[in-house]
């Protein structure tokens, strides 16, 4: 647990609180923006952010600037985080950072740019170094110049893990989003939301509902600060029977009573907008056809240079629509001379170095084109959305995805599906919400891994029954459903996996050799020939071999190669009649498999499920039967 005051300062808030340790007395704003090198706002910025984490507060203001409290021990403070300030892991994520996007660095300029020696600056290389050895990528150095060196695949997969690093840690969590906003009520506004939907019998998963909490949020408090839009003539784009409109107006009326804010056109219009990217992807068409063509061309066209620029995968027409409709705003306030603050910038640049760097790449090809100054605080919300789409996307395709059907009752539904998924979120991705069915919600639940249901569905196979309360016993029902449509799926996905990758003239029956050398290279030359390895590439698979036989529970032998740099992944097989010898085992199937890079996360489930299978004496007997592809894969997956 954290003491009363330990406080997670950054470099800047640290030398905040040393200035005022020295002078013991009142400091103006001025004063401090001077010696920091920064702005008065962005001092006002640390002072809450110091005093938000301590339990009483650390700096007292009045009109004479700000001044420490005499009864707080600073000292500790400092101390705790002189080991915390400018660590070697974020030394090295910074020069790996660099290294990304520009393949070299100066690291005398970045020694000087982090204020430590040169010695620092090279132990921090070798960690680098140690750290992407197993993405295939080199530091090198060449003078006083460093370089990272490897195929654009290595570097791909390298900022994929990254990304998925950072993004999985509640990047966008109602707790990030309620410390940026102290002021306003996040849990008010998130029950004004969730009941304005499940009024229209609509549901959003998690992510979409922070994402659209921090839209709203922002326009709270711009209209808090009497920041209005200036925009003259805001005119009715929208009709009275359009749906999101509707949800948008009453979400207003809810916020104008809760926050004594009155939400005006030109913000319902927004919220209408925002909604639409929510609620129902047929809305794209219209969402782009409304948009400021020049701005959602231009932010499509910058998602694709950063795509390229990072390597970073997954980008989509989603992402694009939410940072357009960020970024048109974005662009209204910086040329009205106002800005949003954002209290967690220096921990968000902290704490996801890699995504803020994305976010600042951005920020300048928006500065650029549209001629306007964009502020640290501004660069974090860019972050936020970055970050929120990817969390929501590595998320999802680690989840079940699960639709929730429930008739209305009182409040009972609404408590059912937010229960489900609080309990659940680990392993289940609710997609969506029914009260009520037709032939669009039927539909939906023939699409996704499971249905939870409080009415018998017996149309929906994979639909499973429970109470409308969520009992201690219904959970464990559930349980056991996501156990069992976890596994089909992963069966499912390893049936697609080996028929994309073994195909049937790959597959032989009763061919007989002198050596496992013999037969290394007999299997890999149907590799070269298909293009799926290089011919460098057997000797790879022979010094593994060397290292430790590849056979396992006197059934099969899985030869391989320890990287993963094929061209493509690709298997190659031999079933025979009469064991042969293999290392210290009689193997009678030898399984050769070729793994490209990307499909690294495939290699376990892969060599696993062909050591269990083969590995059942029952099993193998059978297969060992089959006398051709078709049938060996039939027989393969035959439960």
């Amino acid at each position: 647990m954290k003491e009363e005051n330990d406080v997670p300062l950054n470099k800047k808030e640290a030398e905040l609180i040393r200035l005022l340790v020295q002078h013991q007395d009142w400091l103006s704003a001025i004063f401090l923006a001077e010696a920091l090198s920064t702005s008065t706002r962005t001092i006002r910025n640390y002072v809450t952010r110091i005093n938000q984490h301590t339990k009483t507060e650390l700096i007292n203001s009045s009109r004479q600037g700000y001044k420490l409290k005499k009864d707080v021990r600073i000292e500790d403070i400092l101390s705790q985080n002189n080991t915390e300030l400018n660590t070697p892991k974020e030394r090295m994520n910074y020069l790996m950072n660099l290294l990304i996007q520009y393949r070299e660095v100066d690291y005398f300029e970045v020694a000087e740019t982090l204020f430590v020696s040169i010695p620092t600056i090279e132990k921090d290389t070798l960690r680098l170094r140690k750290k992407i050895s197993k993405y295939q990528l080199k530091v090198i150095k060449n003078g006083h110049f460093l370089s990272m060196k490897g195929a654009e695949e290595n570097f791909r997969k390298l900022t994929s893990d990254m990304l998925q690093d950072e993004a999985m840690h509640n990047f966008q969590s109602l707790d990030h989003i309620q410390t940026i906003f102290p002021t306003i009520d996040i849990d008010v506004l998130q029950t004004i939301v969730v009941d304005r939907l499940s009024s229209r019998n609509l549901y959003v998963n998690g992510y979409a509902i922070n994402s659209l909490l921090l839209h709203i949020a922002i326009a709270i408090d711009r209209l808090v600060h009497h920041q209005r839009s200036d925009i003259e003539n805001i005119s009715e784009i929208f009709s009275e029977e359009q749906l999101e409109h509707q949800i948008a107006l009453e979400i207003g009326k809810d916020i104008h009573q809760a926050f004594s804010i009155e939400m005006d056109l030109y913000e319902i219009n927004n919220l209408t907008l925002l909604l639409m990217t929510k609620i129902s992807s047929a809305n794209e068409d219209f969402l782009k056809s409304y948009m400021d063509t020049g701005i959602y061309s231009f932010i499509a066209t910058t998602m694709n240079t950063v795509a390229e620029k990072y390597f970073i995968p997954h980008t989509s027409d989603d992402l694009v629509l939410n940072l357009t409709l960020h970024v048109s705003n974005l662009i209204s306030r910086a040329k009205r001379g106002k800005q949003v603050r954002n209290p967690l910038s220096e921990e968000i640049k902290q704490s996801y170095a890699f995504i803020y760097e994305v976010a600042v790449f951005i920020a300048k090809q928006i500065q650029k084109q549209m001629s306007i100054s964009i502020s640290d605080d501004e660069i974090t919300f860019i972050a936020l959305h970055i970050g929120s789409y990817f969390e929501e996307k590595f998320e999802t395709e680690n989840k079940l995805s699960c639709i929730i059907y429930t008739p209305e009752y009182y409040d009972m539904h609404k408590r059912l599906v937010y229960k489900i998924s609080d309990t659940f979120k680990p392993s289940m991705n609710i997609l969506a919400a029914f009260y009520r069915l037709d032939g669009h919600s039927i539909d939906e639940m023939k699409k996704v891994d499971l249905v939870l249901t409080t009415i018998e569905l017996k149309e929906i196979p994979h639909a499973i029954q429970i109470s409308p309360f969520l009992s201690r016993k219904d959970s464990e029902i559930v349980q056991q459903a996501l156990n069992r449509a976890k596994q089909q799926k992963l069966i499912n996905n390893l049936r697609e996996s080996i028929q994309t990758y073994l195909t049937p003239e790959r597959f032989e029956r009763n061919i007989y050799l002198n050596s496992e050398s013999s037969y290394i290279d007999y299997l890999a030359a149907k590799l070269v020939a298909s293009k799926h390895i290089e011919p460098a590439f057997i000797e790879l698979i022979k010094e593994r071999e060397k290292m430790s036989a590849t056979s396992f529970n006197n059934s099969v032998a899985l030869p391989h190669a320890i990287e993963m740099s094929a061209n493509k992944t690709g298997i190659s097989i031999i079933l025979n009649d009469r064991p042969i010898q293999w290392g210290s085992h009689y193997v009678q199937v030898i399984i050769m498999i070729v793994m490209n890079q990307g499909d690294m996360k495939k290699f376990r489930q892969l060599f696993d499920f062909m050591i269990d299978t083969f590995s059942n004496q029952e099993k193998l007997r059978r297969l060992l039967k089959v006398g051709s592809y078709e049938e060996f894969i039939e027989e393969l997956f035959f439960e």
